[in-house]
């Protein structure tokens, strides 16, 4: 495979033939042949840039065009937890186009999106408005008027899906309505009160 150079390396190139560094010379500091050097300096001459803006981009030629790839990135931002299959069902509904799933892999590979651990988020969650409840428990109650709690047990079985896809670097984040199912009511009692029924379940228990 070829090797690729970054458009910093190319224009440092320029940089230095304006400097007055010779071709050879340029090749030397910067770990290239003279070859390399006498190309990209063509292309300055004739275009004006380090890069051809007529060069078509490697590879073979894509099925999906470039109107086509930025559908498939809405979708996935839309869908991010969808199967490849329905991945491509939809793509055909939107675009026409039917492509098998190899393909589409390596659609979203040129995208620059990932298949990746999925992050449960709510509609509801508000990042405001639980910074504004830390800040008036942190203002209004002292240390000992806190009491914490922590599930004895959790149930892992859900019906959402474990993995997604989003573009890399990037978590897949996917927002659920919020659910009241298997939430115990909470009630809001005095100390006494509290120790006394802690006391019951401790005797209870022996």
């Amino acid at each position: 495979m070829a090797r690729t150079f970054s458009e910093d390396l190319k224009w440092r190139i320029i940089y230095l033939h304006h400097d007055g560094y010779s071709r050879i010379k340029i090749g030397i500091l910067l770990h290239i042949s003279k070859r390399t050097v006498d190309n990209i300096l063509q292309i300055y001459v004739q275009w004006r840039t380090v890069v051809n803006p007529w060069q078509k981009p490697p590879g073979r030629h894509k099925i999906l065009i470039q109107n086509e790839m930025k559908i498939l990135r809405e979708l996935v931002k839309d869908k991010v937890d969808w199967y490849l299959d329905e991945l491509v069902g939809e793509l055909e509904q939107q675009t026409g186009k039917l492509v098998s799933i190899p393909t589409l892999w390596r659609s979203l590979v040129y995208c620059g999106i990932s298949r990746k651990k999925l992050h449960q988020a709510v509609y509801e969650q508000n990042e405001l408005l639980r910074s504004i409840f830390i800040a008036k428990v942190g203002r209004d109650y002292k240390p000992e008027q806190l009491i914490f709690m922590d599930e004895a047990f959790k149930d892992e079985r859900t019906l959402s899906r474990r993995y997604g896809y989003s573009l890399k670097n990037t978590f897949a984040i996917k927002k659920n309505a919020f659910s009241l199912q298997n939430i115990i009511a909470v009630d809001i009692m005095e100390r006494k009160k509290f120790l006394k029924i802690l006391l019951f379940q401790m005797w209870f228990l022996k």
